[in-house]
């Protein structure tokens, strides 16, 4: 019983009230020449008639009408207590437009005095007339920083059937960067100023200022067709007898004011971002040996201006070779961005890089102060660039330096030998040498043809398995063939006595040692290969020049 006289209590509460007065005014813009009303709601405990006294600005009184008592009965402190709510209502009406009202407002209780203060209103000339259909700019604060987005959304509001709608002027948004989003169209009914309306997202984009004070949110300009019924047509309301009219409308002008980002706690590490984010660094290896690639990412999400954030210094060192960085943004609603980093980096030599960590900040405006992330980042360690040679390659000495392999010479001629003897041989002599001739030119065609048949020398151009990133020593070896023919030596030996330039020896150098001691590699000596467009082209011209070098000496 006790829980149940608790609960009627709390449900009760809210009627016990003391000694109060409200008052409103229906409609709150009266016209003049129009009666309109003001109500009188009086609260109080007491069994006693009120009575209320005020004095009329500018509106006479008309009329007084008592809509009686509305009572509720609580049981409070072991007794039961009633509340009155009293309604009187009081018709008025304005002689002139302006400012009018009720002064002196008091009412009186039995013994107690309950006062309300004066009530000032505008009286209007003619009646308002809520428009039927207008468009608004929305943003959810006016007050922002600089970097800081917020999102706008222009809505179209209608009291009646909107059947076309034409974008005549988007907003030119200037001193903004602009993410326009694409979200789906959603109508709702809502209430402005008492009147009910349709309301349907039109146009949508997520702002970043980029300078600070005033900035001006544009307005949308739109053509919009409406389908009314005829005043006075009684088929109206069933659909019949209704008009098309094409209305212009625009948007208010939105001032937003842009506040410049505290200096105090900003330092180098800040990435420009405003808002909460979140930092994400992933590293494919920390054990590489030269020549093999470095794949770094590094993810960034959160609801700030990404597309001006620059991808952030991982590593540096003079034996690291840094790749230009790409940076992908995807867009996910209209407070949650990602935007993925992608670094690629080549280790020329060996090296060491100790841990160390990667500091990021962002600006947090709620809390007005710059927060910083901190990524570990792991010790790198690049091996394999010192070997030297080959396991089984044999040492070179002075004598076999200079060996080199000798191609045959070819005649180029045949004489035919002169005959004496008779004179009948002498009519013959001519045809026999140029038989003679014509067959030794023969044979030496025929040499050169099946020379240039050979193995060695059919490649006229770069194997397409290097461009394709794939590097086998023994395709290698047969594209340098005419090299290692003209000089009786081992491939890293052609490419150190070569005349290519310093930075393509060290490129095959390099290459060359990292595909002997490929077993350090952490990918189960599997080589990371890297194709150098420039670096083969180069030795590719050096092999053909050696080529027809040969050929011409042969001929």
């Amino acid at each position: 019983m006790k829980i149940l006289t608790l609960i009627l209590l709390m449900l009760m509460a809210p009627f016990v009230l003391a000694d109060e007065v409200k008052i409103e005014l229906n409609p709150a813009k009266p016209v003049v020449g129009e009666m309109f009303q003001a109500i009188f709601r009086i609260f109080t405990n007491d069994d006693v008639e009120p009575v209320i006294n005020f004095s009329p600005f500018k509106v006479e009184v008309v009329g007084k009408n008592n809509y009686g008592i509305k009572t509720s009965t609580v049981f409070m402190n072991g007794k039961f207590s009633t509340s009155r709510e009293m309604t009187i209502i009081y018709d008025l009406a304005a002689g002139q437009a302006g400012i009018a009202g009720l002064r002196d407002i008091n009412v009186q209780l039995g013994s107690k005095t309950l006062r309300h203060p004066s009530l000032t209103f505008n009286v209007l000339k003619e009646p308002e007339v809520a428009a039927d259909v207008f468009v608004m700019a929305e943003v959810p604060k006016k007050q922002i920083f600089l970097g800081e987005g917020i999102v706008v959304r222009y809505y179209l509001y209608g009291k009646v059937q909107v059947t076309n709608l034409d974008i005549k002027k988007y907003p030119k948004l200037n001193n903004f960067l602009k993410r326009f989003l694409q979200e789906p169209d959603r109508s709702e009914r809502v209430t402005v100023d008492g009147q009910m309306y349709v309301r349907t997202q039109i146009y949508g984009a997520k702002l970043f200022p980029e300078k600070t004070g005033e900035l001006k949110i544009d307005p949308l300009h739109v053509s919009a067709t409406v389908s009314t019924s005829r005043g006075g047509d009684p088929f109206g309301t069933f659909g019949m007898g209704r008009e098309a009219r094409v209305k212009s409308v625009s948007s208010e002008t939105v001032k937003v004011e842009v506040r410049p980002l505290p200096e105090e706690g900003k330092d180098a590490n800040f990435t420009g971002l405003v808002g909460k984010h979140d930092f994400d660094l992933h590293i494919n290896s920390t054990r590489l040996i030269v020549n093999e690639p470095l794949e770094v990412k590094l993810t960034v999400s959160g609801g700030g201006a990404l597309e001006n954030m620059e991808a952030p210094s991982i590593f540096k060192h003079d034996n690291l070779e840094e790749f230009e960085s790409n940076g992908d943004l995807k867009i996910m609603d209209a407070d949650q961005a990602t935007k993925v980093f992608d670094y690629t980096f080549l280790p020329k030599a060996d090296l060491t890089i100790p841990a160390s960590t990667l500091t990021l900040t962002y600006f947090d405006p709620d809390s007005m102060r710059y927060v910083p992330i901190q990524l570990p980042v792991s010790e790198l360690v690049v091996a394999g660039g010192t070997m030297q040679k080959k396991k089984d390659e044999k040492p070179v000495t002075p004598e076999t330096e200079e060996k080199s392999i000798e191609m045959p010479k070819i005649p180029t001629s045949l004489a035919g030998p002169i005959l004496e003897g008779a004179r009948s041989w002498k009519s013959y002599l001519n045809l026999l040498n140029f038989g003679l001739s014509a067959v030794a030119l023969l044979i030496a065609l025929g040499i050169i043809i099946k020379k240039e048949k050979l193995p060695g020398f059919s490649s006229h151009s770069i194997p397409g398995s290097f461009k394709k990133g794939q590097f086998h020593l023994s395709e290698f070896t047969r594209w340098m063939t005419p090299l290692i023919s003209k000089t009786g030596k081992s491939p890293l030996t052609v490419i150190k006595e070569s005349e290519l330039t310093p930075e393509t020896k060290s490129y095959f150098i390099d290459l060359l040692n990292s595909n002997d001691y490929k077993d350090y590699s952490h990918a189960k000596g599997q080589l990371k290969f890297v194709y150098r467009s420039n670096s083969f082209k180069e030795l590719d011209k050096y092999i053909q020049s050696v080529k027809n070098e040969d050929t011409t000496q042969s001929a």
